[in-house]
C-alpha cells in the first residue's frame, strides 16, 4: 500500500523524485499536491534540488511562530517567522530588513533545534533554576531544573513568558502583547527586601543568567533598568568572601573603562547588611526600549563550536568575516586582564554581542571579577592565595600586553585602597600587588 504525499512527508523531508517513488505519482501530480500544501511546506534547496519539509504545530502556538524585535524606542517589529518541522528541526523565514545572522551558519535558516538566538532567553543559572522550580509547581510536567527541559518545555515557556528576557527579541504573539507594560520603579532602599525574597524563591524582575544571586529591576535612582548582585547578609566568613568578590567586580569594571575598554557601569551599595553591585543593563533603553544582546556561548554553538576561550572563538568568527579583527584584539586584552586578576569564570556566557546585519558587534564587559577566590561548590573557603601566570597570547604584541599588565596593577591597587574589603583580603594584599609578583 502506497503512502499519500502528506503521509510520506510526515516521515521526514524529501525531494520531488523521492515523493514520486514513494507515492507512485507523476511529477505533475506531485507538483499539484505540493501547491495545495504550500501553507504547510518549507522548501530548502540543497544544490539544485528542492527538499520539501512539512511543518507541524508546536508549543501550543501553531506552525508559524512570530519573532519580534523591540527597538530603542520600545516599538515592536516582526523580524521573521519560525516554522517547526515534523523532522524536529526549525526553519527561520526572515522578513526584508531582518539581520542576515538570523539565518545561522548555513545562511538558509534551517536549524536542528531551536535557533541559537533563542538560547539565552531560556531560564539558566541561579535565577533560571528558581524560575524552573516555580514553573514546576504550577505545571508538574516541567522538570524543576532547566537543564532537564526539552525543546518543547523551552518553547512553551518562551511563548508564555518571553516578554522580559535578555536582548531585544520576543518569541510569539502572547509575549509581544506584554512588552509595553510599564515597569515598576524600585528605590535602592528596597534592595535588601528584594534580595530576601529572591533567596526565598520569589522572582522580581526578569531572568538573567549566571550563578551569583541577583535580580533585575527598574531603578528609581537611575531611572533605568539594572541588574543587581548581592552578598549574603551579616559578617560570616562566607559573607565577607562574597563581599570581597563583588568589590573586585566593581573595581575591574572601573579599571577597564579607565584603560579604554567598554565595561558595564556599576555602583556599590550597602543596604540591610548586604553589599549590592548595581549594573546598568546595556540591552535596555528607558522604560520600554531594548537593544540586541546574544551571548558568545550561543554564537559559538552555531558558528564555531570551540566551547571555550574568548580569543579563539573570536578569531574564528573574524576568519568567517562576522566580526572585525580589532574585536579579537580587544577580547585577548580582556582575557589576559582576567587571568591577571584571578578571574576563573571567563566562560562564553560572560561575553555578549549585538546582532548587526551580517556581523556581530561586542557589548561592554560584565561579570569580570576575581572569581578564583569564591567559595567552593561545597561551601569550603580556601585561604586567599594567587600568583598570576603570564597568560598565553595569540596576537597581542609585547607592548599591548604591558598595557594590560599595567591595568591589572591599577586594579589591585584600587582594591587594596578600598576600605570595604575584609581583613583576610587586606592581609593577602599587604604582601604586595599580585600583578607585580
Amino acid at each position: 500500500m502506497r503512502l499519500s504525499l502528506t503521509e510520506f512527508l510526515e516521515q521526514g523531508p524529501a525531494s520531488s523524485k523521492e515523493i514520486q517513488a514513494a507515492t507512485g505519482m507523476s511529477q505533475a501530480a506531485v507538483s499539484r499536491h505540493l501547491q495545495k500544501l504550500a501553507g504547510r511546506l518549507v522548501t530548502v534547496r540543497t544544490g539544485r534540488t528542492p527538499i520539501y519539509h512539512l511543518t507541524k504545530n508546536a508549543f501550543g502556538g501553531g506552525d508559524r511562530l512570530s519573532l519580534f524585535m523591540v527597538d530603542a524606542g520600545g516599538n515592536i517589529t516582526t523580524l521573521a517567522y519560525i516554522r517547526p518541522l515534523v523532522s524536529g528541526r526549525f526553519s527561520v523565514e526572515a522578513l526584508p530588513g531582518a539581520p542576515e545572522l538570523l539565518l545561522g551558519e548555513s545562511g538558509g535558516g534551517l536549524y536542528d533545534g531551536l535557533p541559537y538566538f533563542l538560547h539565552d532567553m531560556s531560564p539558566q543559572g541561579f535565577l533560571g533554576r528558581q524560575i524552573a522550580r516555580e514553573v514546576h509547581e504550577r505545571f508538574p510536567d516541567f522538570p524543576p531544573d532547566p537543564k532537564w527541559w526539552t525543546t518543547d518545555h523551552t518553547g512553551r515557556f518562551l511563548l508564555a513568558n518571553g516578554d522580559d528576557q535578555p536582548g531585544n527579541l520576543i518569541f510569539g504573539e502572547q509575549a509581544a502583547l506584554r512588552v509595553r507594560k510599564k515597569p515598576e520603579a524600585v528605590d535602592d532602599g528596597e534592595y535588601a527586601r528584594i534580595a530576601d525574597k529572591v533567596m526565598a524563591g520569589e522572582l522580581p524582575g526578569s531572568s538573567a543568567g549566571g550563578e551569583q544571586p541577583k535580580f533585575a529591576v527598574f531603578s528609581k535612582h537611575r531611572n533605568e533598568h539594572v541588574i543587581v548582585k548581592f552578598s549574603p547578609p551579616g559578617d560570616t566568613e562566607t559573607a565577607r568572601r562574597w563581599r570581597d568578590i563583588i568589590i573586585t567586580e566593581f573595581h575591574a569594571l572601573e579599571t577597564l573603562r579607565k584603560h579604554g575598554l567598554p565595561a558595564a557601569e556599576a555602583r556599590l551599595l550597602e543596604v540591610g547588611g548586604r553589599l549590592f553591585l548595581e549594573s546598568r543593563r546595556f540591552d535596555r533603553t528607558g522604560e520600554h526600549g531594548r537593544s540586541s544582546m546574544i551571548s558568545l556561548a550561543a554564537i559559538d554553538a552555531e558558528f564555531v563550536g570551540a566551547g571555550s576561550n574568548w580569543p579563539l572563538v573570536l578569531q574564528r568568527l573574524c576568519d568567517q568575516g562576522r566580526i572585525d579583527r580589532e574585536h579579537v584584539v580587544a577580547a585577548e586584552r580582556l582575557w589576559c586582564f582576567g587571568k591577571l586578576i584571578n578571574n576563573t569564570d571567563m566562560h562564553l556566557g560572560n561575553m555578549s554581542f549585538a546582532m548587526d546585519g551580517a556581523r556581530f558587534e561586542p557589548l561592554p564587559t560584565y561579570d569580570m571579577c576575581s572569581m578564583g577566590f569564591a567559595p567552593k561548590s561545597g561551601g569550603e573557603l580556601a585561604p586567599y592565595a594567587f600568583v598570576p601566570r603570564h597568560p598565553e597570547r595569540r596576537i597581542m604584541t609585547e607592548q599591548g600586553y604591558e598595557a594590560v599588565r599595567r591595568a591589572a596593577e591599577d586594579f589591585w591597587d584600587s582594591v587594596t585602597l578600598d576600605i570595604r574589603i575584609s581583613r583576610e583580603f587586606r592581609e593577602f594584599l599587604a604582601v604586595g600587588n599580585p600583578a607585580k609578583r
